[in-house]
């Protein structure tokens, strides 16, 4: 599968250039004004820089302290300035900066610190993976703010742009170390109050279905509020953009290394929420992808297995962290206090079908039943069940047409999908503004 050019060297900048770094790192979270307000207020947000020595980390984290006066900033370095190691630098204080930090940053995620920016080479994923660990424990998106992608890092450009005489062997050591850290989904991801506004928006549309006898019947439901006494709601809320087959990172490495996803990682995106799909296993929101949101999505499998053993070991030992991800709670145990923070109703009939061809979905809940290895494999799996059976329903062309869908009180609509399965349509579209990054485990 073609996922399109990598980027090319030639049109990166020399370390050491004259050229202002703010005309190097040009990110859409450095440099477009929608992104940079959206990552103001989303509430948890970690920036991971990486970088090999002398490519700029520096220049990029000022940049970063300029868009967000509130961030805070966690580096290993801190500890020769802040402690009384006095400075000394060998395998035993290098060590402890880096516990030191880890430290820091962990207590940052637990005050709720927002956004957390960390400073340190992280050339190798394990020297990542703590902090990986704390956005999966406290429910913060990553965006890996990488210098490479703008600046020229080969060992002779380093040798010759570097002041500390350090030599072309040194550099070519420390790039041989260089791992990148692949997530094992991609996707557009909610902040988190508008995440539990979703949520609490679906119990109420979820209750409309009570008016078709059959769904009453198959889900042994009469009540409001009945439905959902069985499912458990989704922790993180993210429209799957892509995903492997098995839910390893080794199996999306062409597409993430991507230039089109380059181009658009970290950048604030609208999604609008057709419907939503509710079945006997799991509840999830049809989203309208665009143009380019489609060109981001991989709606097929990806055969594609990277031969790399620390990749391979790294994507197969760190489930746990996606099992943080994707952990559920009950509904009667969700805080829906919050109104919202991007959300947007829209009554236009721009959005009056929906193609099968131009949308995605967001795993909203799951069944409480369901065996915690069965979650592993949910993304790509589910993605594929949610389209298969749009397209049950859907006319040559791949579009659904909601004036053939039954009518419910106050204006909702409703489809019958499969013998357990159901779609059913609000009067309005909600929109929400998300961020495309990756699901890092």
């Amino acid at each position: 599968m073609n996922f399109g050019k990598h980027e090319n060297a030639e049109s990166k900048y020399a370390p050491g250039s004259d050229v202002d770094s703010g005309d190097i790192f040009l990110f859409p979270y450095t440099t477009d004004e929608v992104t940079i307000e959206f990552i103001k207020e989303h509430g948890r947000i970690m920036f991971i820089i990486r970088g090999p020595p002398g490519t700029g980390k520096d220049s990029l984290t000022n940049m970063l302290v300029d868009c967000y006066s509130k961030s805070q900033i966690f580096s290993a370095d801190s500890y020769f300035s802040n402690t009384f190691s006095r400075g000394s630098r060998d395998r035993g204080s290098l060590a402890a900066s880096h516990d030191y930090c880890q430290k820091k940053v962990q207590s940052a995620c637990i005050k709720g610190v927002h956004p957390i920016i960390v400073k340190n080479t992280n050339m190798k994923i394990s020297e990542v993976q703590a902090y990986v660990n704390f956005a999966a424990e406290y429910n913060y998106t990553i965006i890996m703010a990488i210098t490479t992608r703008k600046m020229k890092a080969t060992p002779e450009v380093l040798a010759m742009s570097n002041t500390k005489g350090l030599s072309v062997d040194y550099f070519r050591k420390r790039l041989k170390q260089w791992q990148e850290a692949i997530p094992v989904n991609t996707g557009w991801f909610l902040n988190p109050e508008d995440s539990s506004y979703l949520l609490n928006q679906v119990q109420t549309h979820i209750d409309y279905l009570l008016g078709d006898g059959k769904f009453c019947r198959v889900f042994d439901v009469d009540d409001k509020g009945e439905i959902l006494k069985n499912f458990g709601a989704r922790k993180l809320l993210y429209c799957i953009a892509a995903c492997g087959n098995n839910n390893q990172a080794s199996e999306i490495r062409s597409y993430y290394l991507s230039d089109k996803v380059k181009e658009q990682y970290g950048q604030c995106f609208s999604i609008v929420i057709q419907g939503y799909i509710v079945t006997k296993s799991c509840i999830a929101a049809v989203v309208h992808l665009n143009e380019t949101m489609k060109n981001l999505f991989i709606q097929e499998s990806i055969p594609e297995f990277d031969d790399c053993l620390s990749s391979l070991m790294y994507s197969m030992s760190l489930n746990d962290n996606f099992m943080k991800h994707t952990s559920t709670v009950g509904f009667d145990d969700l805080d829906f206090t919050s109104n919202g923070k991007t959300n947007e109703e829209d009554r236009s009939e721009e959005y009056g079908n929906i193609d099968v061809k131009s949308c995605s979905f967001i795993i909203l809940a799951e069944r409480n039943e369901l065996k915690e290895d069965a979650k592993q494999s949910m993304p790509e799996k589910l993605s594929t069940f949610f389209i298969k059976l749009l397209n049950e329903v859907a006319d040559e062309n791949g579009m659904i047409n909601f004036d053939s869908f039954g009518e419910l009180e106050d204006g909702y609509k409703y489809c019958r999908l499969s013998e357990d399965s159901w779609m059913i349509r609000p009067p309005t579209n909600l929109i929400f503004k998300t961020l495309f990054t990756g699901l890092y485990i």
